[in-house]
């Protein structure tokens, strides 16, 4: 995804999902401790930030989040604080030096709560796609579990689409289950932009926002090189 300022993306009461690189790529997620430090960060400071975690999944190399955020500013806050304090405990844990966390943590802003539970799936299935786990239920850093059987998990928040599968919670899981199972069976062959692009949605409203952030970003650099241009010419 182009860097696209955040604030023209997610506004305020926005549905999102998030996810960021480990610099170089590296596995820096790998081991358990590192998932447990990054899970723990985001339980401790999400409330004080007025941010909903609704899933997620930490690959070796990266985390997948969805929820919701009342405030943008609060929104981008968080997960500075939380990707800084990440990088610093990791750093000193593994005695390294540099950077952890590469460029900016991508978040697309998600339409509609169908939106959502189709990159819940996504995220789910990211271990089997990365041929680590046969099935979501045997890779033990995501939010299957919970939704899928009933886990207790401190740090999710039901998210509105599941809550909408039924109106038990037995009877929830049990469509959770049939409704990954079925994914399964495509195996996600058609390629998903649920990390590569600024929107997730109807493709129509995805197309009309696209164009409004390109007309935005546009303004933005005529904006920048007339500034630019006006101190130097009057330098």
């Amino acid at each position: 995804m182009p860097s696209y300022p955040r604030y023209a993306i997610i506004f305020n009461r926005s549905t999102f999902h998030v996810t960021w690189q480990c610099h170089n790529r590296s596995w820096l997620l790998k081991e358990d401790w590192a998932k447990r430090l990054y899970y723990n960060l985001l339980l401790k400071y999400k409330d004080r930030y007025r941010i909903s975690i609704y899933s997620y999944c930490f690959m070796s190399s990266h985390p997948h989040l969805t929820g919701y955020c009342e405030d943008k500013k609060l929104f981008s806050d968080l997960f500075r604080l939380v990707n800084g304090l990440f990088a610093r405990i990791y750093n000193k844990k593994m005695r390294r030096r540099g950077q952890v966390v590469m460029d900016r943590f991508k978040s697309p802003r998600i339409e509609k709560d169908t939106d959502q539970l189709m990159v819940m799936f996504y995220n789910d299935l990211n271990p089997k796609r990365a041929r680590m786990v046969v099935h979501p239920k045997d890779y033990g850093w995501s939010s299957y579990h919970y939704y899928a059987f009933g886990k207790t998990d401190p740090l999710l928040t039901p998210a509105p689409s599941y809550l909408k599968l039924a109106t038990e919670n037995e009877e929830r899981r049990k469509i959770y289950r049939k409704m990954v199972e079925a994914i399964l069976l495509d195996d996600w062959k058609e390629k998903k932009p649920y990390s590569s692009a600024p929107f997730i949605g109807d493709p129509e409203w995805v197309k009309v926002r696209f164009e409004a952030l390109q007309l935005f970003n546009k303004s933005r650099r005529i904006k920048w090189k007339e500034e630019f241009k006006a101190k130097f010419e009057t330098a």
